[in-house]
């Protein structure tokens, strides 16, 4: 009897741990090395694109949710879009949008992106 409280109390314990689930696609098979966890990774929105003067590459899409009333909010979601840009070795995320879906009493949060490198500079 005590174990099986302990594990629901452990699967309790679990589920409440999972408040976004993460997807990542990559565009691409080669590698990027991770950026250091205090490298700046821009956001720019579906309206705003990256500055002309840097070309880049899209590397791979992301896509993270969650629900509001497990304490998700849309500034949570790109922080995590950040962490996993910086482990993809990504310089910024373009397209961004968060979508909201109401379900009855709760809203489902959807922060979507596409992962970008800079191309490196021309050689004169």
């Amino acid at each position: 009897m005590k174990k099986r409280i302990l594990l629901l109390g452990l699967g309790a314990l679990i589920l409440a741990g999972c408040a976004t689930s993460t997807r990542y696609v990559n565009y691409t098979y080669q590698k990027f090395p991770p950026k250091d966890r205090y490298y700046i990774v821009n956001v720019y929105s579906q309206v705003q694109p990256p500055p002309a003067a840097n070309p880049y590459y899209v590397i791979g899409d992301v896509s993270i949710e969650g629900f509001a009333s497990n304490g998700v909010n849309p500034e949570m979601l790109a922080n995590q879009a950040r962490t996993i840009a910086r482990s993809k070795g990504a310089d910024a995320i373009i397209n961004s949008r968060t979508e909201v879906i109401h379900y009855w009493r709760d809203a489902l949060l959807r922060f979507r992106g596409e992962l970008i490198v800079y191309a490196p500079a021309a050689i004169k």
